[in-house]
């Protein structure tokens, strides 16, 4: 997938190579998850490093800002990568964290033998939903016009729940393997508490002691945005509050959008799965992965399938790309918002007719069927309640004219006039404002276009906003009080503690031994040679032996014996610096010794 690679991929081309190989194996064993304890001796020496040269590379990332740490209150120290980097670190590490690089590049696949196949040689076993953009807009639209109402535990009547299940194209069985912990999951099928965990996250709807209801200024802006916007928020509440936090799982899930083929392509799922070498962490994973994969369906972003060898396939149903915050904030495309009136009083709304324009159709038409064209009817009902909101029957056929690509059938016109003067008949009897109502220029109702506009000053004035990789801003809070408990796995959410400064007074005092040690190749007295030995092991330093014109570097660890002693260690031959081997010498086996120090590496 092409233009990732832009965003951090500078700053992480100017790294040393000692900070990468730091960076690379944290972030391939922690991916953005909290640690406590650096790299043991034997993943420094994996990466060819010694300790002091770990410890100085750790010290180094830290201040460029590429690990973050906190100190919890009863005193640990707590790091982290930022999940800002995610992105740029799962392309830059693909070969590091997978059994091999997903590719990237056409010639690539070929070379590699990348399975791709066509659409006909997948069996679909799990068929995507209805675009979750869509599918929370005709949601608010039923909360503002109902309300969602609370009984006295604070819970939603389950007459509510009901209708609203009814609503809903979610399914429980798309989210069941998730496997979330929130409260009342008697109460609260595991679908319904996710999308209403999803509304309250992303501040749409807002919650006081008798009802849920949607939070009209933050509605104002939300409509505001394009539909890629929208599948971005709702995206990075999904990957934040529904994702198991585990360094495997949260790997497989930024590669799968970084690394996976683009919009509509079936690619083989095993080339995008994480490997831990012999560490277990990837232990039950392969449940994990299906479980995602159902639940990425059931928000209408991809679906999966098996081909006839039994491998399982994914496909996005849309652009992966435009998933994470890499691009800025795009404008709304006026020019679609068309749709169409038929005679039989149903609208058919293209999947592109912008938010603001699909809000108003939700408020004056009742939704048929939800797929790439939207099919609603304009009823009875549906202008009544509309009428109730303001948005009055003159409103809603001048709504239709505007946006009708074929006009309005004259006959739903007149319709629709009928429909709304009964309406204010019958309210003048009771001696209601029907007519005032009526009279209200020039704002339509709730959230007319450009309503946002007018508030969002006011919004941004009380709440904070999260900047997402100095892109944009996000107009809604995240970590807003919803219903799931579920532990997210972004970073910030470990760090309730008090941001900590590196300090450097824990490497090697190195200016407190000769500078021979360190400066010339020498041959020493044999007990000189254990007291440079020794001290490497202490500072945890490679040692440089040579034996003629042969030269190798040691990280050693172990002296074992007195006087015909000899030394293990973890050789590391070569330029590119690798542990390969790990090994015991003797005395005999080299004539001259240098302590090798970071900064001369």
């Amino acid at each position: 997938m092409h233009g990732h690679e832009a965003v951090d991929m500078n700053e992480i081309m100017e790294l040393s190579p000692t900070e990468h190989s730091v960076l690379g194996a944290l972030f391939h064993k922690h991916a953005c998850q909290p640690f406590s304890v650096m790299m043991t001796t034997a993943e420094s020496a994996e990466e060819g490093l010694s300790g002091a040269e770990a410890r100085l590379g750790f010290i180094r990332l830290r201040q460029k800002g590429w690990i973050e740490a906190v100190r919890k209150t009863w005193g640990e120290n707590l790091y982290y990568i930022p999940l800002r980097y995610i992105p740029a670190l799962t392309v830059a590490y693909a070969n590091r964290v997978g059994k091999h690089s997903f590719l990237i590049h056409e010639q690539d696949q070929k070379e590699s033998g990348t399975q791709m196949v066509s659409g006909g040689q997948i069996h679909v076993i799990r068929e995507a939903r209805p675009d979750i953009a869509a599918e929370i807009i005709h949601i608010l639209a039923w909360i503002a016009r109902e309300g969602l109402t609370l009984t006295n535990k604070g819970t939603i009547h389950k007459r509510m729940l009901h209708r609203l299940s009814a609503l809903t194209h979610l399914c429980p069985d798309d989210f069941a393997a998730l496997t979330l912990n929130y409260e009342h999951p008697d109460i609260y099928p595991v679908h319904l508490a996710i999308m209403l965990d999803m509304l309250l996250a992303l501040g749409l709807l807002h919650k006081d002691q008798e009802k849920i209801r949607v939070n009209d200024e933050t509605l104002g802006h939300w409509l505001e945005q394009p539909w890629s916007c929208m599948h971005r928020e709702i995206f990075k509440v999904c990957m934040e509050r529904y994702g198991v936090t585990s360094p495997a799982e949260q790997h497989f899930r930024y590669r799968l959008v970084l690394l996976g083929k683009g919009q509509e392509t079936w690619f083989n799922i095993s080339n995008v799965i994480p490997h831990f070498k012999g560490s277990g962490s990837d232990t039950g994973l392969p449940e994990y992965v299906q479980s995602w994969l159902n639940a990425l369906a059931g928000w209408g972003y991809g679906e999966s399938g098996v081909n006839a060898s039994g491998d399982l396939f994914f496909r996005w149903l849309v652009e992966p790309e435009e998933l994470l915050p890499f691009k800025v904030q795009q404008e709304l495309d006026s020019t679609k918002n068309v749709f169409f009136v038929q005679p039989d009083f149903e609208i058919m709304v293209p999947a592109e007719v912008v938010p603001q324009v699909r809000w108003k159709i939700e408020n004056c038409a009742e939704l048929l069927s939800c797929d790439r064209m939207s099919i609603y009817r304009v009823t009875k009902e549906q202008i009544v309640n509309a009428s109730h909101h303001r948005f009055t029957s003159d409103k809603v056929v001048e709504f239709l004219r505007r946006y009708a690509a074929t006009g309005v059938p004259e006959h739903v016109y007149h319709a629709i006039q009928q429909w709304g003067n009964e309406w204010v008949r019958l309210e003048a009897q009771r001696g209601g404002n029907a007519e005032k109502i009526k009279s209200i220029q020039p704002t339509d109702f709730l959230c007319s276009e450009g309503a946002g506009k007018d508030k969002s000053a006011e919004i941004h004035k009380h709440e904070p906003r999260v900047r997402l990789n100095g892109l944009r801003e996000s107009f809604y809070v995240h970590g807003r009080e919803g219903l799931i408990q579920h532990e997210p796995d972004r970073a910030s959410s470990y760090t309730h503690g008090q941001p900590i400064a590196e300090q450097s007074d824990d490497l090697p005092a190195f200016g407190s031994i000769p500078d021979m040690w360190h400066n010339d190749w020498r041959r020493y007295h044999m007990s000189t040679t254990r007291q440079i030995t020794a001290k490497a092991i202490e500072w945890q330093t490679k040692l440089g032996l040579r034996k003629e014109q042969s030269e190798v570097y040691i990280i050693p660890d172990q002296i074992q014996g007195q006087d015909d002693w000899t030394l293990t260690g973890w050789i590391v031959p070569g330029a590119d610096e690798r542990a390969i081997e790990r090994c015991t010498i003797s005395l005999m086996d080299w004539d001259k010794i240098r302590l090798i120090v970071p900064e001369q590496i």
